[in-house]
């Protein structure tokens, strides 16, 4: 960081231009070689971004449940979210020993009194140490939001921790 840019307004990676923004909704998944930031927000739910190191493009996922319940092979299980992720970027170009994890989220939701925030984080672990990828960075538990704005194109990840979500944290 320059001395010019302390206290500054931009945001991270600007550097490279001016980047769209999307939106992760939880359930979904988004991969590309375009550069992006990709944001969403985290409460018990996980993300998982990954990062070609070597191709410089990547990837997220954003699941709600650690495990598929009877049949239902959706985006909204970790389970299955996280391999198809990973399917993705190979079908994009990547190679497994390239690709860098950023794992997000996981926190307890003391009004559902559940574990589901332990069990996405423990299954995002379980399946990335199977398929050989390298995490980077591991943010999660903890009772407080988090919202995450990744870049695609860098690898680069921003966590904004919030003591609760607000409307004005969705969508942007």
């Amino acid at each position: 960081m320059k001395e010019s840019d302390v206290g500054s307004t931009r945001h991270p990676g600007e550097e490279y231009g001016e980047l769209e923004t999307y939106f992760l909704q939880p359930g979904y998944i988004y991969a590309s070689h375009q550069p992006i930031f990709l944001n969403t927000v985290l409460g018990s739910c996980v993300a998982i971004a990954l990062w070609d190191s070597l191709n410089g493009f990547g990837g997220m996922c954003h699941y709600i449940y650690p495990h598929m319940e009877k049949n239902a092979r959706n985006a909204r299980y970790g389970d299955v979210a996280i391999p198809y992720l990973v399917r993705l970027m190979q079908d994009l170009g990547s190679v497994k020993s390239n690709l860098k994890a950023h794992v997000i989220g996981g926190g307890v939701n003391p009004e559902l009194g559940s574990q589901i925030g332990e069990g996405n984080a423990k299954v995002a672990e379980r399946i990335l140490k199977q398929q050989g990828i390298e995490i980077v960075t591991l943010d999660v538990g903890g009772a407080i939001g988090k919202k995450i704005s990744f870049n695609t194109q860098t690898g680069e990840l921003l966590v904004y921790i919030t003591s609760r979500i607000r409307e004005a944290d969705w969508y942007r």
